[in-house]
């Protein structure tokens, strides 16, 4: 396995795609060098996105949280998240004014709204309120009492046919060093099962998310996707997503996928990045 210094690597591209747990915080918080290398990035005139599966916030609250850690090189238009494609869904897909359920945060609404529709608790659905709905979001393991909320979704999956969006498809999130929690792409896989439908799922590995985050930076100045490297700690979702997208992929050892299981973990996957980095402050 051959590791190289993250630090060589920026110079080669002129956009770089961030994964954000893993790679620039994880469960202690902000990693130590983050500021030091936006800062290095801004100084060579590298543009960067961090692309991240968090439905549960709007981009404004996912910069606050870097900007009230002394990051203050995120902003808001860099946040790339999959609720902005399950955004992007409703509004192509939901008739204006129609009502949303929603399982999450309040702090989730914010993309059914842009998409000019009525957000609506999961909890807070009577059958009386079926016809009203548009479609069905599920945005966050947090946010509600898990079981009666779990339940209450599945009655309502079962209860109508609109669209099921899984607004985040991660399985698990680590909780801290050593323990691990069921994440919200869970639920909908169980849910999925139990009620006998298929939902839609937006988010890393899925390229929808990539092509969004490309499709924003040629907004601001022409590249190409050689010009740019997705940076991530976890195989299945940054790496597979990025090389499906087709663009460079580094892979850094600072969070889900540790060092002496690497090797392995590639060989079993059969996912393999462009490079191989101990972490961005490497």
């Amino acid at each position: 396995m051959h590791i190289v210094k993250f630090s060589e690597l920026t110079d080669q591209y002129k956009v770089i795609f961030f994964d954000a747990y893993g790679v620039l915080i994880n469960h202690a918080g902000m990693m130590d060098g983050v500021k030091e290398m936006f800062d290095d990035l801004k100084h060579k005139g590298i543009y960067f996105y961090i692309i991240t599966n968090d439905a549960s916030s709007s981009p404004e609250l996912l910069a606050k949280y870097y900007n009230d850690r002394g990051i203050e090189q995120v902003k808001p238009e860099n946040m790339v998240s999959s609720a902005m494609m399950s955004m992007r869904f409703l509004k192509e897909n939901v008739p204006p004014g129609a009502s949303v359920a929603y399982l999450g945060r309040p702090t989730s609404e914010y993309y059914i709204r842009k998409a000019d529709l009525v957000p609506i608790r999961i909890e807070t659905v009577k059958p009386t309120n079926y016809p009203q709905l548009g479609a069905i979001v599920l945005f966050d393991d947090a946010g509600y009492d898990f079981q009666p909320a779990v339940n209450k979704t599945l009655n309502v999956i079962r209860g109508t046919d609109v669209p099921v969006i899984v607004a985040n498809p991660d399985l698990i999130y680590p909780v801290n060093e050593y323990e691990s929690a069921l994440a919200v792409g869970s639920v909908g896989n169980m849910l999925e099962k139990v009620a006998n439908r298929s939902f839609f799922r937006f988010g890393k590995p899925d390229v929808s998310v990539f092509e969004l985050a490309f499709e924003l930076v040629n907004k601001k100045r022409t590249i190409s996707k050689r010009e740019v490297l997705m940076v991530g700690d976890t195989l299945d979702t940054d790496i597979a997503g990025g090389n499906n997208f087709g663009i460079d992929t580094a892979l850094v050892l600072s969070g889900s996928t540790l060092k002496n299981q690497a090797v392995k973990m590639m060989d079993n996957k059969q996912i393999k990045p462009t490079y191989i980095c101990n972490s961005i402050m490497d």
